[in-house]
């Protein structure tokens, strides 16, 4: 009987896993940048701490620059699709505003802290050419927050204490600072202390 081509008789077939590659590359990556910085992290190092190649970096990646891209990508695209859904809900703002704080912003923090961590210190990185998609999607993000709050004004549910812009200003930079502090681990998850706070906006905010 012939032997099955491409592979030698009494041996196991090498299972290739390109997204377990991509994502010690992620990962590694976060954890580099968070530590040392991402200036002072050269390409080199994350390839030796995720234990693969260069030439598995370069398929993954353009460049050390295109690798924060998609650091950031990872956390904020699953933002974006958690706030779009509740922007296209029909229920009164201060219930939109609950879910925001709670399920988009803080949640998240259990899962993404290191990402979003990294990405507000290397915030300075991303305003050269080819991050224009990056600063499109924080916008966007922003302006799902603004809308919900202008929704609640002018519906008559919150008080107009001044422009939706700067609320919204506060109440992401309430949360996404809790990068500094949060311990996903902690006596409260990140969905409780995402409670605490929506309580803490809402009774503020509330007409």
């Amino acid at each position: 009987m012939a032997k099955a081509r491409g592979k030698r008789a009494g041996t196991t077939p090498r299972v290739r896993d390109p997204d377990a590659t991509r994502a010690a590359l992620l990962n590694s990556a976060v954890k580099l940048f968070a530590k040392q910085g991402y200036d002072a992290t050269s390409v080199q190092q994350v390839v030796d701490d995720a234990e693969r190649t260069k030439g598995a970096f370069y398929y993954y990646f353009d460049s050390k620059e295109d690798l924060l891209k998609q650091l950031h990508d990872n956390s904020v695209d699953y933002q974006l699709e958690l706030v779009r859904e509740v922007l296209a809900r029909d229920d009164p703002a201060d219930v939109l505003l609950k879910d925001l704080v709670t399920t988009v912003l803080m949640e998240p923090m259990g899962v993404y802290k290191s990402e979003i961590s990294v990405f507000i210190h290397e915030l300075k990185h991303m305003k050269g050419k080819g991050f224009e998609d990056v600063l499109a999607k924080r916008d966007e993000f922003e302006a799902c927050v603004v809308e919900i709050i202008d929704r609640g004004i002018k519906t008559g549910v919150f008080k107009n204490l001044g422009p939706p812009r700067l609320l919204a200003f506060g109440i992401i930079g309430m949360c996404t600072w809790s990068h500094t502090w949060l311990q996903p681990e902690g006596d409260l998850t990140p969905r409780e202390i995402g409670e605490l706070f929506a309580d803490l906006l809402v009774s503020g905010l509330k007409a």
